[in-house]
C-alpha cells in the first residue's frame, strides 16, 4: 500500500541523499495529547499512564505518513507551504494483526478512553490491548491527516536522533511528487538520490481546476 511522507524542501532532499527518514520522539511532535488518548484526572491512575507512556517514549520512535496526496492542507502544514516535497512509499498492507503489521492506520476520537483502574492486575492480554492503541490514537480534529504510523524501536542514532533506512521491502521508495511552488528540477532530485533509486517516478502536483485538491500536473516537471 501506499504511503506519504511530506517534508520541507531541505530535509527532502536530505531524507533522499541520506536514504534515510527520522523516527520521531514523543517530546518532537506537535501535539502535546500524543500518546496520552485516556481520561486521566484520577492522580494514581495519571502517574501509572505517564510511567508507563515515559517508557514506551524512550525505547520507541513513530515514522508518521499519510495515506492522501491530494489534501491541500497537508501540503501546506507538511511541506513548508506547497514549497517542500512529498515521498511516496510501498509499504506493507494493513491486515489489521496488531502483532505482524509493519504500519497501522491511526484511530480519531473525539473524547479520551477511561484507563483501567486495575490496569496493574489485568492480564498481560488485557494490558497490551490498552498499549498498543495508545501510539495510534489522536483527536479527531486531526482526521484530515489520514494517517499511518510505523512505532518501533529506536535505531541508528546519529547526533542524538535516530533514523531508519528506506530501500527494502519495508519502506520501499517507489516516487517522490514535487509541491506545486517547489522550485526543484527533476535533475535535483535525481541527483540527490543518485543511481540507487533508477525507477522511481518524479512528478508534480498542482492545485486542481474544479475541486479543492491537488493533482498531478500534466506538465510534468523539468
Amino acid at each position: 500500500m501506499r504511503a506519504y511522507k511530506f517534508l520541507s524542501k531541505q530535509f527532502g532532499l536530505k531524507s533522499l541523499y541520506e536514504g534515510r527518514l527520522k523516527q520521531s520522539r514523543i517530546h518532537e511532535l506537535n501535539d502535546p495529547f500524543e500518546l496520552a488518548p485516556y481520561e486521566l484526572t484520577d492522580p494514581t491512575l495519571r502517574w501509572a499512564f505517564l510511567s508507563m507512556r515515559e517508557q514506551m517514549g524512550q525505547e520507541n520512535g513513530l515514522i508518521c505518513f499519510s495515506e492522501s496526496l491530494d489534501n491541500l492542507v497537508i501540503w501546506a502544514h507538511y511541506s513548508d507551504q506547497h514549497r517542500g516535497l512529498c515521498l511516496g512509499f510501498e509499504v506493507p498492507e494493513i491486515t489489521g494483526d496488531g502483532d505482524q503489521d509493519i504500519a497501522k492506520r491511526v484511530e480519531y476520537i473525539s473524547a479520551p478512553w477511561q484507563f483501567p483502574s486495575n490496569f496493574l492486575k489485568l492480564p498481560f492480554p488485557e494490558q497490551k490491548k490498552h498499549t498498543d492503541r495508545i501510539p495510534f490514537t489522536k483527536f479527531v480534529d486531526w482526521e484530515y491527516e489520514h494517517e499511518i504510523r510505523i512505532w518501533g524501536r529506536l535505531s541508528n542514532e546519529e547526533g542524538g536522533l535516530h533514523f531508519v533506512e528506506f530501500g527494502d521491502d519495508k519502506i520501499r521508495l517507489v516516487e517522490v511528487i514535487v509541491g506545486a511552488r517547489c522550485t526543484l528540477k527533476g535533475s535535483d532530485i535525481t541527483r540527490a538520490f543518485g543511481t540507487r533509486f533508477s525507477d522511481v517516478k518524479i512528478r508534480r502536483v498542482r492545485a486542481a481546476y474544479d475541486k479543492f485538491e491537488m493533482v498531478e500536473d500534466e506538465n510534468g516537471i523539468e
